[in-house]
């Protein structure tokens, strides 16, 4: 499985908010909601339904420590999550195999984000099966289920051309010249707990601070300022459930300085979800697959092996 593309989704509100997968999430809904309104007309306006939004993912092995909730803003106004947030709903997690709960609550520090309840943890482990509840103070039911798959047994990254093969190891820094990148994993897929995978790769330096590995690029020349909208600092892609290796395309990677390179194995709504994003991109579908039952929005599980390496810009060869 080769990727021969670069495929990003542009959402400036939310790179520096919130954790890769909530990006995801968000930046779905956003592309949704703006690909509507490029075709809608002012009369379409007037069936604005105000649905709630919930968005969380379980990582197995870390302490759920968020989950989002908002509202669907009018289509032509700016969108704004603080002023679409929805406060004072009860959220429970349920880990309906072991019977463990946890009970969310509002974050004085961010309207719309809940965080567990003091006292209360609840570690989402592989191959397990969860379940979300959510009342808002409207009476709106949201609930959803998933599964978690299970732990990466090895995540191999190997640098290949015609001379042999060299092992990526955490740290190393790399160029757009250095031979094809090759991903090898290996986990355990049985059960149905693997959806399929999601590889993100993720500029680390802070927004105002990037620069491009093109070559080309001069800071000191006004065609080449970097606007806003340019400075998307995470690619991803999707790849089938029954993988077990790819080639990464070094057009991914377009940002010098400390990069993380994430792996994730998906739960099977997570995957409908992600490759439904790109259908949405394609014009193939109108909004991405949710499966938030009473609302919109994606309840998820992930497992995930993460590598660092340091991006240095250089000449191209040749």
């Amino acid at each position: 499985m080769k990727l021969g593309s670069k495929m990003n989704i542009r959402h400036v509100l939310i790179r520096d908010s919130f954790p890769s997968c909530i990006f995801l999430a968000i930046a779905g809904l956003a592309f949704m909601f703006a690909s509507t309104g490029c075709e809608s007309t002012p009369a379409e306006a007037e069936k604005y339904d105000p649905q709630a939004v919930l968005y969380a993912y379980l990582t197995n092995g870390e302490p759920v420590g968020e989950v989002y909730l908002e509202r669907i803003a009018p289509l032509f106004n700016r969108y704004d999550f603080e002023d679409a947030a929805i406060t004072g709903a009860e959220i429970v997690i349920f880990d309906t195999d072991s019977g463990d709960t946890l009970h969310l609550t509002d974050d004085p520090q961010k309207h719309g984000r809940y965080i567990p309840v003091p006292g209360e943890e609840l570690i989402p482990r592989g191959r397990r099966h969860y379940r979300i509840e959510c009342s808002t103070p409207d009476g709106e039911f949201l609930w959803s289920e998933t599964s978690v798959p299970d732990t990466f047994i090895s995540l191999n990254i190997l640098l290949i051309d015609q001379n042999g093969e060299r092992p990526v190891s955490e740290g190393d820094t790399l160029t757009r010249n250095d031979p094809n990148m090759f991903w090898r994993w290996e986990i355990d897929t049985t059960g149905g707990f693997v959806g399929g995978y999601a590889g993100l790769i993720v500029a680390e330096t802070p927004r105002d601070s990037l620069v491009p590995l093109d070559p080309d690029w001069d800071p000191n020349d006004p065609d080449d300022a970097l606007e806003e909208e340019d400075r998307d600092a995470v690619g991803w892609t999707v790849f089938r459930y029954d993988a077990e290796w790819t080639t990464i395309a070094w057009a991914f990677f377009e940002w010098e300085g400390p990069t993380r390179i994430e792996l994730q194995a998906v739960s099977v709504d997570y995957y409908n979800y992600l490759w439904s994003n790109f259908r949405v991109m394609q014009g193939m579908l109108e909004r991405p697959v949710f499966n938030i039952n009473g609302g919109l929005g994606i309840f998820a599980g992930l497992s995930k092996k993460v590598f660092h390496v340091y991006m240095k810009r250089v000449e191209s060869e040749g």
